[in-house]
């Protein structure tokens, strides 16, 4: 009696994962505006309604695709960190990360990030979703600076880890837009310490 039922409940997790996988290449095409049930209907080859039956309002449908973005950022993280990845310099894991983001599926995620972060500005359930991925990628940050630089205080790893993560969420931004100035890991890897040594010194040394 129990397996017909269990089989039914992952069919629909199934089914939600490939409707939040169309609606991904959706957002990462069309942007916001363009995503419809319809739309993702069309580009995951169900019948019409299909979508709409899934997630009944348009908000359901992004946070369901919010959650499928952190279910595979979270894969992603899990690769690299992985002991066939992991790097044996401070930002090796970082810059790879960042540069998952600049093409084939990897740029699709990163498009489709960028406009489900927009429409998180008006709905803090959809905020959620992403909460963990920042925080980890932040906390790889913090933990490469470290590594690095070990000798800085405090304020000086908070100036250091800021700079950092803007950086980094530029670069997923100049990648959506087409930017391909940095043409490798270790490119990156090299702009990554430039910045953090650049903020070594405490304000409280100039005065």
């Amino acid at each position: 009696m129990n397996q017909p039922g269990g089989q039914r409940k992952r069919d629909g997790r199934q089914r939600r994962r490939e409707l939040c996988d169309a609606a991904i290449q959706v957002l990462a095409e069309q942007g916001s505006r363009g995503l419809t049930h319809q739309q993702v209907d069309r580009c995951a080859g169900v019948p019409d309604g299909t979508t709409s039956y899934y997630y009944r309002t348009r908000e359901a449908l992004l946070r369901g695709v919010g959650g499928r973005v952190a279910d595979i950022d979270t894969e992603n993280l899990r690769s690299i960190t992985d002991d066939a990845t992991r790097s044996e310099t401070p930002f090796g894991r970082l810059a790879h990360l960042v540069m998952l983001q600049a093409d084939g599926q990897g740029l699709h995620l990163n498009k489709a990030r960028l406009e489900l972060m927009l429409a998180a500005t008006r709905d803090p359930a959809l905020a959620d979703t992403s909460r963990d991925f920042i925080a980890r990628v932040n906390d790889m940050a913090r933990d490469a600076i470290a590594e690095l630089r070990p000798e800085s205080d405090k304020a000086v790893l908070e100036a250091q880890a800021t700079a950092l993560m803007t950086f980094i969420a530029g670069m997923f931004t100049r990648f959506a837009a087409g930017d391909r100035t940095a043409t490798s890991a270790e490119h990156l890897e090299r702009l990554m310490q430039a910045i953090v040594s650049g903020l070594a010194a405490p304000d409280v040394d100039a005065e």
